[in-house]
């Protein structure tokens, strides 16, 4: 495998590899899903591991970076798998926004915690296991607006900052990528409204430690937990999750 993996381009098709040869079962489940029930894509991080150890460690340092790049290599290897059938498009469909999800993470203290994570772990992917003492509702939140610059005529998105509560912030320049840079100011919003922006649920929950796995004296901490699309209403009160 390449040594610049760590390139966006080369690690988007280090992944692709990954899932057509480890994720194929996947990949045609959510394929072959005519109800949208099936929108998520697990992979294991011990096959990633094997796999390819420096792409698993980047995912594991940068997920804010890497994961979306897994989105966009899940995405093609749907469209990549789907030419290799014959079946008609009604049976047989991509799914734009399906996400990939990462299961079993090496049993290693600092990946896997009992203990609700501190400031020093932001950004870091880790798996923390506790009890939900609360569900909130289901809500809709748009994930990105996309505008239309006026001098160079490109499309660009803006992404909602869920750390900031979902804000999308207005964008202050031009961000069409491409060669040519383009410092206007002046964009307005993709005339369809189906392309201007996207929504999905939410839902947000809160998750304590578990009492049993602390010591003696110790009060338990919780930590406010979002839900995703296909994620959303999986959980309820009383439940042990991880």
């Amino acid at each position: 495998m390449s040594d610049q993996i760590s390139n966006t381009t080369v690690a988007q098709g280090a992944m692709q590899m990954f899932l057509e040869e480890y994720c194929a079962a996947g990949i045609q489940a959510l394929l072959f899903d005519t109800d949208d029930e099936v929108m998520s894509l697990h992979i294991d991080m011990h096959e990633l591991l094997e796999f390819n150890h420096e792409l698993a460690m980047l995912l594991l340092e940068s997920p804010s970076k890497f994961l979306p790049l897994f989105n966009i290599a899940c995405l093609a290897a749907q469209r990549s798998l789907k030419q290799q059938t014959t079946v008609s498009d009604s049976i047989c469909t991509v799914k734009e926004d399906a996400q990939v999800r990462v299961t079993h993470l090496p049993n290693h203290p600092t990946l896997q915690r009992t203990r609700i994570p501190g400031s020093e772990d932001v950004g870091r992917l880790l798996s923390i296991s506790g009890t939900v003492i609360r569900t909130g509702l289901v809500k809709m939140m748009e994930t990105h607006r996309v505008y239309s610059c006026t001098k160079c005529r490109g499309v660009f998105s803006v992404n909602a900052e869920v750390e900031q509560y979902n804000y999308i912030p207005k964008p202050v320049r031009c961000l069409v990528p491409g060669p040519d840079f383009c410092n206007s100011t002046a964009f307005v919003p993709a005339d369809s409204a189906e392309d201007s922006q996207r929504c999905v649920d939410y839902q947000e929950i809160k998750i304590q430690e578990q009492v049993g796995r602390l010591t003696l004296g110790t009060i338990p901490r919780a930590i406010v937990v979002v839900l995703e699309r296909d994620l959303v209403d999986k959980a309820k009160s009383g439940d042990s999750v991880t």
